[in-house]
């Protein structure tokens, strides 16, 4: 099995572990991650993706709920050590080696921002051959399968990248960056109300005109109970993402901003868990992650 292959079982098994989780009414899961060894070599033996226990000796995926959900993949360590071997070789010629020498690992947030933007992208095409919206589709697993397919597609690339001075993911950061993708993308409206209730509640947004330095348009803060102004609105939304690079990558990180800071952060914090690259948010300036960690109403 090559690496590809195993990241892609590994991001498929992510993804139908959160679809189960959201259709029973729980929150999108996050990563709580360890991994086994194999006794001589470094390859993976299990993953399990369990609710109710946190076994040391496997990777583990857990949340807190009631579901019963346990799927368990083992990969044969005789079919991965050449494809180990072969990557042990090739992270010894790159990446960058001040940062290698600290044991400093690069940020996934970048990445994840990334594909963020695309989904943000694909869902202004309204392509009906892509589910990218869970507001508009029965098929909410359609949707997890298409978010898990754009950050797999970038770890891909990540990973082979000939750009000497980057580092291929591992396992685990491949674990997290396909989950919070997945993640922002299931719950993308809901996220996006509340960044709009926060940029519109903070005085000086307004008066200076900020609200794109967010990815929010102007009208959005307004209040109108109008069908039409709205769908007017959406359609102004999906014609600024597809132009504007800039606004659409603002929205992306304020998205992906609210989902650490409301959803992954307070519930490992309460699991006593951590995840590879931890949940900082390390990417937005100053001010607007105050106005973006600002509660204004009584909905946050």
């Amino acid at each position: 099995m090559t690496s590809t292959q195993r990241i892609s079982a590994l991001l498929s098994l992510a993804i139908i572990w959160s679809v189960l989780t959201i259709a029973n009414g729980f929150s999108i899961p996050h990563t709580a991650i360890t991994t086994a060894k194999a006794p001589n070599n470094n390859t993976p033996l299990l993953l399990r993706c369990n609710h109710h226990q946190h076994n040391k000796q496997s990777t583990a995926i857990t949340s807190r709920s009631t579901s019963s959900c346990s799927i368990t993949l083992r990969l044969s360590s005789s079919d991965n050590t050449d494809d180990d071997d072969e990557s042990t070789k090739t992270n010894k010629k790159k990446g960058d080696s001040i940062r290698s020498t600290t044991g400093i690992r690069p940020s996934l947030h970048p990445t994840e921002i990334n594909c963020i933007a695309e989904a943000l992208m694909l869902r202004s095409t309204q392509n009906p051959s892509i589910d990218i919206d869970v507001s508009t589709t029965s098929e909410p697993l359609q949707v997890a399968i298409t978010a898990g397919g754009i950050a797999m597609n970038a770890i891909d690339k990540r990973n082979n990248d000939k750009d000497d001075t980057s580092e291929k993911f591992t396992m685990e950061e491949s674990q997290v960056v396909s989950g919070r993708v997945v993640g922002v993308v299931m719950r993308m409206r809901e996220l996006e109300e509340l960044l709009v209730r926060r940029v519109g509640g903070v005085g000086w947004v307004k008066k200076y005109g900020e609200e794109e330095s967010f990815g929010v348009l102007k009208a959005e803060c307004g209040s109108s109970n109008d069908e039409s102004d709205e769908e007017e609105l959406e359609n102004k939304l999906r014609e600024v993402i597809k132009i504007n690079p800039l606004f659409r990558m603002n929205r992306a990180e304020c998205l992906l901003c609210l989902f650490l800071d409301t959803v992954e952060r307070p519930k490992l914090e309460l699991l006593g868990e951590g995840v590879a690259g931890g949940s900082e948010v390390d990417f937005i300036d100053a001010d607007r992650l105050e106005v973006l960690r600002t509660a204004n109403d009584g909905q946050d």
